[in-house]
Protein backbone atom coordinates (compact mmCIF):
# COMPACT_ATOMS: atom_id res chain seq x y z
CA UNK A 1 0.00 0.00 0.00
CA UNK A 2 1.32 3.41 -0.96
CA UNK A 3 0.60 6.67 0.72
CA UNK A 4 -2.22 8.23 -1.30
CA UNK A 5 -0.23 11.32 -2.25
CA UNK A 6 2.39 9.12 -3.91
CA UNK A 7 -0.07 7.12 -6.04
CA UNK A 8 -0.25 9.38 -9.06
CA UNK A 9 3.31 8.92 -10.32
CA UNK A 10 2.75 5.14 -10.50
CA UNK A 11 -0.71 5.28 -12.03
CA UNK A 12 -1.48 4.13 -15.60
CA UNK A 13 -4.49 5.56 -17.44
CA UNK A 14 -3.72 4.38 -20.97
CA UNK A 15 -6.28 1.81 -22.13
CA UNK A 16 -3.63 0.08 -24.24
CA UNK A 17 -1.25 -0.06 -21.27
CA UNK A 18 -3.91 -1.45 -18.93
CA UNK A 19 -5.00 -4.11 -21.44
CA UNK A 20 -1.38 -5.12 -22.05
CA UNK A 21 -0.77 -5.66 -18.33
CA UNK A 22 -4.01 -7.59 -17.78
CA UNK A 23 -3.41 -9.83 -20.81
CA UNK A 24 0.13 -10.52 -19.66
CA UNK A 25 -1.24 -11.50 -16.24
CA UNK A 26 -3.75 -13.79 -17.97
CA UNK A 27 -1.09 -15.48 -20.14
CA UNK A 28 1.20 -16.03 -17.15
CA UNK A 29 -1.60 -17.18 -14.84
CA UNK A 30 -0.53 -14.55 -12.30
CA UNK A 31 -2.02 -14.94 -8.84
CA UNK A 32 -4.38 -12.07 -7.88
CA UNK A 33 -5.45 -11.32 -4.31
CA UNK A 34 -8.83 -9.56 -4.12
CA UNK A 35 -9.43 -7.93 -0.74
CA UNK A 36 -13.06 -7.60 0.32
CA UNK A 37 -13.69 -4.18 1.88
CA UNK A 38 -11.86 -3.12 5.05
CA UNK A 39 -11.62 -6.65 6.44
CA UNK A 40 -9.28 -9.61 6.47
CA UNK A 41 -11.42 -11.46 3.90
CA UNK A 42 -9.79 -12.08 0.54
CA UNK A 43 -10.06 -14.21 -2.58
CA UNK A 44 -7.14 -15.78 -4.44
CA UNK A 45 -7.91 -15.77 -8.14
CA UNK A 46 -6.50 -15.31 -11.66
CA UNK A 47 -7.51 -13.35 -14.76
CA UNK A 48 -8.99 -15.87 -17.20
CA UNK A 49 -10.40 -13.59 -19.92
CA UNK A 50 -10.10 -9.96 -21.05
CA UNK A 51 -12.77 -8.58 -23.41
CA UNK A 52 -11.68 -5.13 -24.55
CA UNK A 53 -14.76 -4.57 -26.75
CA UNK A 54 -17.16 -5.10 -23.85
CA UNK A 55 -14.84 -3.45 -21.33
CA UNK A 56 -15.02 -6.52 -19.10
CA UNK A 57 -12.75 -9.19 -17.72
CA UNK A 58 -13.35 -12.56 -16.08
CA UNK A 59 -11.73 -13.75 -12.85
CA UNK A 60 -11.65 -17.30 -11.55
CA UNK A 61 -14.23 -18.01 -8.83
CA UNK A 62 -12.93 -18.22 -5.26
CA UNK A 63 -12.64 -21.39 -3.19
CA UNK A 64 -14.63 -20.08 -0.19
CA UNK A 65 -18.31 -19.52 -1.02
CA UNK A 66 -18.90 -17.33 2.05
CA UNK A 67 -16.17 -14.92 0.93
CA UNK A 68 -17.43 -15.15 -2.67
CA UNK A 69 -20.85 -13.95 -1.51
CA UNK A 70 -19.23 -11.11 0.44
CA UNK A 71 -17.39 -10.10 -2.73
CA UNK A 72 -20.59 -10.13 -4.80
CA UNK A 73 -22.28 -7.84 -2.27
CA UNK A 74 -19.32 -5.45 -2.08
CA UNK A 75 -19.22 -2.25 -4.12
CA UNK A 76 -15.64 -2.95 -5.12
CA UNK A 77 -12.65 -5.22 -4.52
CA UNK A 78 -9.05 -4.10 -4.13
CA UNK A 79 -6.97 -6.40 -6.37
CA UNK A 80 -3.20 -6.89 -6.05
CA UNK A 81 -0.83 -9.05 -8.11
CA UNK A 82 2.95 -9.42 -8.53
CA UNK A 83 3.76 -10.45 -12.11
CA UNK A 84 7.55 -10.46 -12.63
CA UNK A 85 7.97 -9.09 -9.08
CA UNK A 86 6.20 -5.85 -10.06
CA UNK A 87 3.23 -4.86 -7.94
CA UNK A 88 0.01 -4.30 -9.91
CA UNK A 89 -2.96 -2.87 -8.02
CA UNK A 90 -6.43 -2.00 -9.30
CA UNK A 91 -10.08 -1.86 -8.25
CA UNK A 92 -12.71 -4.35 -9.45
CA UNK A 93 -16.18 -2.82 -9.79
CA UNK A 94 -19.57 -4.10 -10.92
CA UNK A 95 -18.83 -7.68 -9.83
CA UNK A 96 -21.20 -10.42 -10.99
CA UNK A 97 -21.24 -14.21 -10.87
CA UNK A 98 -21.37 -15.86 -14.30
CA UNK A 99 -20.70 -19.19 -15.97
CA UNK A 100 -17.54 -19.14 -18.08
CA UNK A 101 -16.56 -22.19 -20.11
CA UNK A 102 -18.71 -24.37 -17.88
CA UNK A 103 -17.44 -23.05 -14.54
CA UNK A 104 -18.47 -20.35 -12.07
CA UNK A 105 -16.50 -17.11 -12.44
CA UNK A 106 -16.55 -13.42 -11.57
CA UNK A 107 -17.32 -10.83 -14.23
CA UNK A 108 -16.03 -7.31 -13.55
CA UNK A 109 -15.32 -4.13 -15.48
CA UNK A 110 -11.83 -3.54 -16.82
CA UNK A 111 -10.33 -0.90 -14.51
CA UNK A 112 -10.02 2.64 -15.85
CA UNK A 113 -6.66 2.96 -14.11
CA UNK A 114 -4.15 0.83 -12.24
CA UNK A 115 -0.94 1.18 -10.25
CA UNK A 116 2.33 -0.34 -11.42
CA UNK A 117 5.02 -0.21 -8.74
CA UNK A 118 8.61 -1.41 -9.14
CA UNK A 119 10.27 -3.26 -6.27
CA UNK A 120 12.56 -0.39 -5.27
CA UNK A 121 9.46 1.77 -4.72
CA UNK A 122 7.54 -0.61 -2.44
CA UNK A 123 6.12 0.94 0.71
CA UNK A 124 7.69 -0.44 3.92
CA UNK A 125 5.76 -0.81 7.17
CA UNK A 126 7.19 -1.25 10.65
CA UNK A 127 6.39 -4.57 12.30
CA UNK A 128 5.01 -4.81 15.86
CA UNK A 129 7.50 -4.35 18.70
CA UNK A 130 5.25 -5.72 21.47
CA UNK A 131 5.20 -9.17 19.83
CA UNK A 132 8.23 -9.19 17.51
CA UNK A 133 8.15 -11.23 14.31
CA UNK A 134 11.07 -13.63 13.98
CA UNK A 135 12.95 -14.55 10.83
CA UNK A 136 14.75 -17.91 10.95
CA UNK A 137 17.90 -17.91 8.81
CA UNK A 138 19.56 -21.29 8.09
CA UNK A 139 23.34 -21.44 8.41
CA UNK A 140 25.62 -23.36 6.03
CA UNK A 141 25.86 -27.10 6.62
CA UNK A 142 28.15 -28.02 9.48
CA UNK A 143 27.51 -24.89 11.53
CA UNK A 144 26.19 -25.08 15.06
CA UNK A 145 23.55 -23.95 15.76
CA UNK A 146 21.96 -24.79 12.41
CA UNK A 147 19.84 -21.63 12.32
CA UNK A 148 19.87 -18.08 13.68
CA UNK A 149 16.74 -16.18 14.71
CA UNK A 150 16.61 -12.45 14.00
CA UNK A 151 13.83 -9.91 14.55
CA UNK A 152 11.88 -8.20 11.78
CA UNK A 153 12.17 -4.41 11.91
CA UNK A 154 10.08 -3.58 8.84
CA UNK A 155 8.68 -5.35 5.79
CA UNK A 156 7.55 -4.60 2.24
CA UNK A 157 6.80 -6.57 -0.90
CA UNK A 158 10.36 -5.86 -2.03
CA UNK A 159 12.31 -6.81 1.07
CA UNK A 160 12.67 -6.48 4.82
CA UNK A 161 14.97 -5.13 7.48
CA UNK A 162 16.03 -7.44 10.30
CA UNK A 163 17.84 -6.93 13.59
CA UNK A 164 20.42 -9.38 14.92
CA UNK A 165 20.67 -8.24 18.54
CA UNK A 166 23.55 -10.63 19.30
CA UNK A 167 25.50 -10.00 16.07
CA UNK A 168 25.63 -13.80 15.83
CA UNK A 169 25.25 -13.88 12.05
CA UNK A 170 27.71 -11.10 11.16
CA UNK A 171 25.80 -9.89 8.10
CA UNK A 172 27.83 -9.05 5.00
CA UNK A 173 26.65 -6.79 2.18
CA UNK A 174 25.84 -8.82 -0.94
CA UNK A 175 25.50 -12.14 0.89
CA UNK A 176 22.43 -14.24 0.03
CA UNK A 177 20.68 -16.27 2.73
CA UNK A 178 18.47 -18.99 1.28
CA UNK A 179 15.22 -20.48 2.58
CA UNK A 180 14.65 -17.99 5.39
CA UNK A 181 11.35 -18.54 7.23
CA UNK A 182 9.12 -15.75 8.51
CA UNK A 183 5.93 -16.64 10.39
CA UNK A 184 3.35 -13.95 9.61
CA UNK A 185 0.62 -14.07 12.28
CA UNK A 186 -2.78 -15.25 10.99
CA UNK A 187 -1.37 -15.37 7.44
CA UNK A 188 1.17 -18.19 7.20
CA UNK A 189 4.88 -18.91 6.87
CA UNK A 190 6.77 -17.12 4.11
CA UNK A 191 9.92 -18.76 2.74
CA UNK A 192 12.23 -16.21 1.11
CA UNK A 193 15.79 -15.84 -0.11
CA UNK A 194 17.29 -12.66 1.33
CA UNK A 195 20.16 -10.67 -0.16
CA UNK A 196 21.80 -8.20 2.21
CA UNK A 197 21.85 -4.68 0.74
CA UNK A 198 23.06 -2.64 3.68
CA UNK A 199 24.39 -3.35 7.19
CA UNK A 200 24.55 -0.88 10.06
CA UNK A 201 25.64 -1.20 13.67
CA UNK A 202 23.01 -0.43 16.29
CA UNK A 203 24.31 2.07 18.90
CA UNK A 204 25.38 0.92 22.38
CA UNK A 205 26.37 -2.54 21.18
CA UNK A 206 22.81 -3.71 20.54
CA UNK A 207 23.69 -5.70 17.42
CA UNK A 208 23.29 -5.18 13.67
CA UNK A 209 20.50 -4.03 11.39
CA UNK A 210 20.50 -5.53 7.90
CA UNK A 211 18.33 -4.24 5.06
CA UNK A 212 17.59 -7.05 2.62
CA UNK A 213 15.77 -7.63 -0.67
CA UNK A 214 14.04 -10.80 -1.83
CA UNK A 215 15.76 -12.92 -4.47
CA UNK A 216 13.40 -14.68 -6.93
CA UNK A 217 10.35 -14.57 -4.63
CA UNK A 218 7.31 -16.64 -5.54
CA UNK A 219 4.12 -14.75 -6.38
CA UNK A 220 2.25 -16.71 -3.70
CA UNK A 221 4.76 -15.55 -1.07
CA UNK A 222 4.49 -11.91 -2.16
CA UNK A 223 0.72 -12.26 -1.94
CA UNK A 224 1.05 -13.49 1.66
CA UNK A 225 3.33 -10.58 2.54
CA UNK A 226 0.91 -8.09 0.98
CA UNK A 227 -1.95 -9.56 3.03
CA UNK A 228 0.15 -9.19 6.19
CA UNK A 229 0.91 -5.55 5.31
CA UNK A 230 -2.81 -4.96 4.74
CA UNK A 231 -3.50 -6.51 8.16
CA UNK A 232 -0.98 -4.20 9.87
CA UNK A 233 -2.45 -1.16 8.12
CA UNK A 234 -5.99 -2.19 9.10
CA UNK A 235 -4.93 -2.57 12.74
CA UNK A 236 -3.19 0.81 12.64
CA UNK A 237 -6.34 2.51 11.31
CA UNK A 238 -8.45 0.89 14.02
CA UNK A 239 -6.17 2.32 16.72
CA UNK A 240 -6.43 5.86 15.34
Amino acid sequence: MLEQDDDEKYRIYSEAGILSILRSMMRNNSLVTCNVGHSDSHILTTVIDVDAEQGEMVLDYGADEIVNQQALKANELDAVAFPDHVKIQFVCEGIEKIQFEGHAAFLTRIPETLLRIQRREFYRVDTPTAMPIKCVIPLPEGHSPAVVEVILHDISCGGMAVIDAQSSLNFETGAIHHDCLVVLPEIGTAKVNLQVQDVSEIPHGDGQRARCVYVDPQESVLSMIQRYINKLELERRRRQ
